[in-house]
């Protein structure tokens, strides 16, 4: 059986949390245009949007009132309305692009997040990356990696007539363990917008095991973008484009031997409601096999030697 890879993997998040951001990340909580929620006797309109950084959630006004100290807009839904994170911690939600960290420039984010040894990104812009593993904060360097934010030109053509393709998302894997790792990520757009929409640090687990002697995902995967636009038509019969996101699913069959099965279900299953970054092969050619969403499948004994499991994978937008 022909296989694009061995190596069907996803990465495991790690859970970040406040201890983990470093002082040398640069998006501010509130970043620039961003508003903390004042409990001063502040006169609140509908509309208005403010910050708190204790719970790092923008909150709209729905009902015009004086603030004061009590409640508090996350504990006071009838005149808050909950949204998005802010932008400092945007990157750490469930989506993948849909919610992004902005900042004019550049910014860098200053990460202490334990042990790792694998790092995703999606939802990229920019000029350059630079991804910098220190063994403990100020430490030596024990990983670096740095790309152009653009794919190059297929030829003369594309090049002097054709937009570059832009690179929006980085799978990093192998990356060296430390206790006590600092992790730099630095997005730099020069005199435009530097963004990403997700910042996924794990383990990266292979479904099979590193051991095995053979299998791997099959030709014929799928990587299915959707969109969740949708057509709205008026009474006279017109017609408009209702404009929502979009998200690519994910669709493939990878062979094991029969004795890894097992071990393969129990991960998929410790998985199920888990957002993952879902590598289906990590074969020079196939980034587009690469999303960040739900798994599932279902394993089938397809012989006495080998199994065979058909993945699903559910991304997010």
């Amino acid at each position: 059986m022909t296989t694009a890879s061995t190596s069907f993997g996803v990465i495991v998040p790690i859970t970040v949390t406040d201890a983990m951001i470093g002082a040398g990340t640069t998006i501010a909580e509130p970043a620039s245009g961003e508003t903390a929620w004042s409990n001063a006797s502040v006169v609140y309109t509908v509309g208005q949007v403010v910050i708190r950084a204790t719970t790092h959630k923008k909150y709209t006004c729905v009902v015009g009132h004086t603030s004061a100290a009590s409640p508090l807009p996350e504990n006071d839904p009838t005149r808050w309305q909950e949204g998005d994170p802010t932008n400092r911690w945007m990157p750490f939600d469930i989506y993948s692009t849909s919610t992004k960290a902005r900042a004019t420039g550049s910014f860098t984010y200053d990460l202490r997040p334990g042990f790792f040894t694998a790092l995703s990104l999606y939802g990229l812009s920019g000029a350059t990356l630079e991804v910098t593993v220190k063994d403990e904060p100020a430490g030596a360097t024990i990983y670096s990696y740095e790309t152009d934010l653009y794919a190059q030109a297929m030829g003369f053509y594309e090049l002097l007539f054709s937009p570059l393709q832009a690179l929006n998302k980085v799978v990093l894997r192998d990356i060296p363990i430390s206790p006590d790792a600092q992790l730099l990520i630095t997005v730099d757009a020069g005199s435009g917008t530097a963004e990403v929409g997700t910042i996924n640090i794990g383990d990266y687990q292979v479904l099979i095991g590193e051991d095995a002697d053979f299998g791997g995902t099959q030709y014929g995967a799928s990587a299915e973008p959707k969109t969740f636009s949708y057509i709205e038509t008026a009474e006279d019969g017109t017609v408009s484009i209702v404009r929502r996101g979009s998200a690519t699913d994910l669709r493939a069959k990878v062979m094991m031997p029969a004795e890894k099965a097992s071990a393969a279900v129990a991960i998929v299953q410790a998985l199920l409601d888990v957002p993952v970054s879902i590598i289906a092969t990590t074969a020079d050619g196939y980034d587009y096999l690469n999303v960040f969403g739900l798994l599932s499948g279902s394993a089938t004994a397809a012989g006495p030697t080998h199994a065979e499991f058909d993945l699903f994978a559910k991304g997010f937008i």
